[in-house]
């Protein structure tokens, strides 16, 4: 018998079936791609929404508005927005250490630290990310942020873990130099969470919605290459012209 030739509608039905097909692999393979460009970095959902009321308690050297931690003054500002369960905060940290010292040292910079809790969801029980946040704070009202917020990159625990308990949280202020009831207290009293919720409010409020971020007197910058030390070091410079 001779072949069968396709009517015009099995032919029609086809092509709706290649185009559907075509369609739902271009979208997964979208969503693969955007998944991809945030592994290992803090996401959340920005809002145009005022964050609200600053708590009546703010660590040592936050900033007027409380939404930020000032560790050193200068003429041009930098704000880092860091997570402490997002890996790539733990990279980025690593990368710019040596740079932001030297910037420090010559004055050139105020540096303002936003620890934020946008990866709460991913420890098991949920919270590493304000628990270690505010332990940073109770660090930085020993004289000591930078220092503690440098061994808790080293520690960091794996997402969709517990995190590092409190007592860990301790210990690891002891490694740096912080030893005394008031730190043990503060930690355990979790007494600068409304702080680190209004951080990070006002962070999302700000359409900071990964981490990490840097700024330059409010530009962001892209840390993707592979000098995120000199990209920093050439955009303070630019900045001073």
């Amino acid at each position: 018998m001779p072949p069968t030739q396709p009517t015009d509608t099995s032919v029609r039905d086809m092509v709706t079936r290649r185009r559907r097909r075509t369609l739902v692999i271009s979208t997964v393979a979208t969503v693969v791609i955007a998944a991809a460009a945030v592994v290992g970095a803090g996401l959340v959902r920005t809002n145009n929404s005022d964050p609200g009321k600053a708590p009546d308690r703010a660590p040592a050297g936050a900033t007027a508005d409380k939404a930020g931690l000032a560790v050193s003054g200068g003429a041009v500002r930098v704000d880092l927005y860091l997570d402490y369960l997002c890996p790539e905060c733990r990279n980025t940290e690593r990368a710019i250490a040596a740079d932001l010292k030297g910037l420090k040292a010559d004055g050139g910079v105020r540096l303002v630290y936003h620890p934020v809790a946008f990866l709460d969801d991913y420890s098991s029980p949920g919270g590493y990310s304000t628990r270690a946040a505010s332990a940073a704070a109770c660090a930085a009202d020993r004289g000591r942020f930078e220092e503690y917020s440098s061994a808790l990159f080293e520690k960091q625990p794996p997402e969709r873990g517990p995190g590092l308990s409190d007592e860990q949280l301790i210990r690891t202020a002891e490694e740096v130099g912080i030893k005394g009831d008031a730190f043990t207290r503060c930690v355990r009293d979790a007494t600068h969470k409304p702080w680190v919720r209004y951080v990070s409010e006002a962070a999302a409020s700000r359409r900071v919605s990964l981490t990490p971020t840097v700024m330059v007197d409010g530009k962001r910058l892209d840390m993707t290459g592979g000098d995120p030390g000199g990209t920093l070091v050439r955009a303070v410079r630019e900045a001073r012209r």
